[in-house]
């Protein structure tokens, strides 16, 4: 069985959808967390810290790994689970728009890792898992901010645990497809269009938040040791599968 057994690990984005699941998860596994949301009550508790941060501001996130630190006497990883759905093409998309795309999805993932990093660099270990996106490893029309975001944030997992694996700090990702979310409840708001894109994902239906906390908290743990620079999709088959699905 996996275990965080003694662990703690900061989680963006925890107040709802995947970073709640994966803050359950954690303690569920015996570790503790540290749940940083803009929109969540602070508060502190015996297997979880909840802290009110930013992602987009450096000092929020290193106010959370520091306050988190004192609670719990360390911190041993990180999960990146803030962000947003930013629909739009590029003639479409205005500046603000995409600025807010990239400093929330992106920018916000690097300066998670940027709190963190002096902390596992001390410990002489750690692991990190970001939260990017199939749309992030292949493109779909009308959802440029997003995709783009996503497709960097592929490429800053692989930087990083290129430069951090000789400090044994692994550094992994996680692509989900259709997760049922506050941030994909838009969705299904267009029947029809809700039922092509679960015909998408050869499993016939969306993910539940615990299915992808589950793959988290196994990149997580010891059993994912000899694992890094490595995303894996928690997708129903839809990154690796491309058929008719006739109804």
């Amino acid at each position: 069985m996996i275990s965080l057994q003694s662990k703690t690990f900061l989680v963006t984005g925890a107040g709802s959808g995947i970073g709640a699941a994966t803050a359950e998860q954690i303690i569920a596994l015996g570790g503790t967390v540290v749940a940083v949301d803009r929109f969540i009550d602070a508060k502190a508790g015996e297997h979880q810290l909840s802290v009110q941060a930013d992602v987009t501001r450096l000092e929020d996130l290193e106010y959370a790994v520091s306050t988190g630190k004192s609670h719990f006497g360390a911190i041993h990883g990180g999960v990146t689970c803030a962000g947003l759905s930013v629909p739009g093409d590029a003639l479409v998309t205005d500046t603000e728009t995409w600025d807010r795309a990239l400093s929330v999805n992106l920018t916000g993932t690097w300066l998670t890792a940027k709190a963190l990093l002096p902390e596992l660099v001390g410990r002489g270990e750690g692991a990190i898992v970001t939260i990017a996106s199939v749309y992030g490893m292949v493109g779909c029309s009308g959802n440029m901010p997003y995709n783009v975001t996503k497709g960097g944030v592929l490429q800053l997992t692989r930087s990083l645990a290129a430069d951090y694996a000789a400090h044994n700090i692994r550094v992994n990702s996680v692509s989900p497809g259709y997760i049922s979310t506050p941030m994909t409840d838009i969705i299904s708001t267009y029947p029809p269009g809700e039922k092509a894109f679960v015909k998408m994902h050869p499993l016939n239906r969306p993910g539940k938040p615990a299915e992808v906390a589950a793959a988290i908290a196994f990149l997580l743990s010891d059993a994912a040791s000899f694992i890094t620079a490595t995303n894996l999709p928690v997708d129903g088959g839809f990154s690796g599968v491309k058929d008719i699905v006739l109804s």
